[in-house]
C-alpha cells in the first residue's frame, strides 16, 4: 500500500510541477523544485505519513507545516496581522488565485462567477476598492463599517465549506438569524453553514483520477446543494445586504422606521428568500464574485461562446461582434451581478407569462434557460 501512495504522491508532485513549469519558463529566471514549485511559493514534500505529498495551503496544515510564511512575515508585515503584501487581502489572494497557483482562478468564469478586467457589462464585488461593507445595496440594519475584502465571505485560514466561506460573516456576526419588521433576531442554533452542490472539474481529470487515495478532488460549485441550504445562503448573503432577506409580505408600517439618510426599500412585497418551501436565493439569479460580457447568458441559458459556435455544435454560428452585441447588459442599473442580461434573468424563470393561447411563440425563442435557475 505504501509503495502504491508513494507512486499516485509522486505523480500528483509532477503534474504540480508540470502546472508551474509554464509560468517559470515563460519567466526565464526560476527553476521550479518539489519544495519550492512556484517563485516565493514554498511548501514541504513529506507529509505526516512520511509519503511524498504536497502541503495545504488553507488549514488541515501538516506538522511541519511552512504554509504560513507564504502569506505572512513575522517580523515585516504589511499590517497588524503580518500579511507579506502592502495592498493586503486582495494582492494576498490574487497572487494564487490570479491562474499561476491555485486551483481556483477568480479571474475565471466559474460557478461563483469572474473577478473582470473586461470593462464591458461588467459588475462585481470590488474587493480592492475600499468600498465598506455598510454600502451594500439593501443595507438597512447592517452597520459594520469595515472595507469589503476576499476575507468578509471567506476564511483563508479554512472553514468546513469546500469553498472557504465562513460560519461568521461581517465582524464575525453569525448569520443565523430572521428579519423581524427590518430588525435582525438571531436564531437558538447560532452558525449555520452552506453546504454546495460539487462536481468534479473535467479540466483537472488527470488529477482527479490520480488522488484518489488522498481524497484530493478539484471540483467546480453549481450552486447551495439543496433547499436548506439555499436558505442558509440567502442569510449568508444578507449578512451585508440585510433588507433583501425579508418575508414576501414585510412592508413597514410607515416611513418612520427609516433610519435618517438610509436608503433601504419601504416595499410590500419581495421575491422570497428566506423560506426553503421556495427553492430560491440569490445565486438563482445572481453570481457572488461578478459578472461580465462572457459569463452573461440569455434566456436559453448560451453564453457568447456558446452562440459563436456552429450550428451543428448546439450554437448560431454568429461572430463575436454579433454575439457580444445581443448579450450586452443595457439595463441602466447595470449587470449587477447578474447571472442573465438584461431582465431575461426574470424570463428564464417566468416563462409561462409570455405564453398566449394560438399564438405561435417568437421566431427563435427558447426558453430552456430555466435549468440555470437554481
Amino acid at each position: 500500500m505504501s509503495k502504491i501512495k508513494l507512486g499516485f504522491s509522486a505523480l500528483f508532485t509532477l503534474i504540480l510541477l508540470s502546472m508551474f513549469a509554464a509560468l517559470a519558463s515563460a519567466e526565464g529566471n526560476f527553476t521550479p523544485t518539489p519544495s519550492n514549485p512556484a517563485e516565493g511559493i514554498n511548501i514541504g514534500t513529506v507529509d505526516n505519513f512520511g509519503q511524498v505529498n504536497a502541503h495545504k495551503t488553507h488549514g488541515n496544515f501538516q506538522n511541519n507545516t511552512n504554509s504560513c510564511a507564504n502569506c505572512h512575515s513575522t517580523h515585516n508585515g504589511a499590517d497588524t496581522k503580518l500579511v507579506k503584501f502592502k495592498n493586503a487581502e486582495y494582492d494576498m489572494c490574487l497572487s494564487c488565485h490570479d491562474g499561476t497557483m491555485g486551483f481556483y482562478n477568480v479571474k475565471k468564469a466559474s460557478g461563483a462567477g469572474i473577478f473582470s478586467e473586461s470593462h464591458e457589462s461588467e459588475s462585481m464585488h470590488n474587493v480592492s476598492s475600499g468600498i465598506k461593507n455598510s454600502a451594500a445595496p439593501g443595507a438597512y440594519t447592517n452597520k459594520d463599517t469595515n472595507e469589503l475584502t476576499c476575507s468578509s465571505c471567506h476564511n483563508p485560514h479554512g472553514s468546513v465549506n469546500d469553498r472557504l466561506l465562513k460560519e461568521n460573516v461581517i465582524a464575525n456576526t453569525p448569520f443565523a438569524y430572521t428579519m423581524v419588521n427590518g430588525v435582525k433576531v438571531p436564531t437558538q442554533n447560532g452558525i449555520k453553514t452552506v453546504n454546495l452542490a460539487l462536481t468534479e472539474d473535467p479540466a483537472f481529470a488527470d488529477i482527479n483520477k490520480s488522488t484518489t487515495n488522498s481524497g484530493l478532488k478539484i471540483t467546480t460549485s453549481i450552486g447551495p446543494k439543496d433547499n436548506t441550504d439555499k436558505v442558509n445562503y440567502s442569510q449568508f448573503c444578507a449578512a451585508c445586504h440585510d433588507d433583501y432577506a425579508a418575508s414576501r409580505s414585510a412592508g413597514r408600517n410607515s416611513n418612520k422606521d427609516k433610519a435618517p439618510g438610509n436608503t433601504n426599500h419601504d416595499f410590500l412585497y419581495t421575491h422570497t428568500s428566506n423560506s426553503s418551501s421556495q427553492g430560491r436565493n440569490c445565486a438563482a439569479c445572481h453570481y457572488a464574485h461578478g459578472t461580465d460580457i462572457s459569463t452573461l447568458m440569455d434566456t436559453a441559458g448560451k453564453t457568447i461562446a456558446d452562440l459563436t459556435k456552429s450550428p451543428a455544435q448546439g450554437g448560431k454560428g454568429w461572430t463575436e461582434t454579433v454575439a457580444k452585441d445581443y448579450m450586452k447588459d443595457v439595463s441602466a442599473g447595470g449587470s449587477s451581478n447578474k447571472k442573465f442580461t438584461n431582465m431575461a434573468v426574470c424570463w428564464a424563470c417566468h416563462q409561462s407569462t409570455h405564453v398566449i393561447p394560438g399564438v405561435t411563440p417568437v421566431p427563435g425563442g427558447d426558453y430552456s434557460g430555466k435549468t440555470k435557475i437554481r
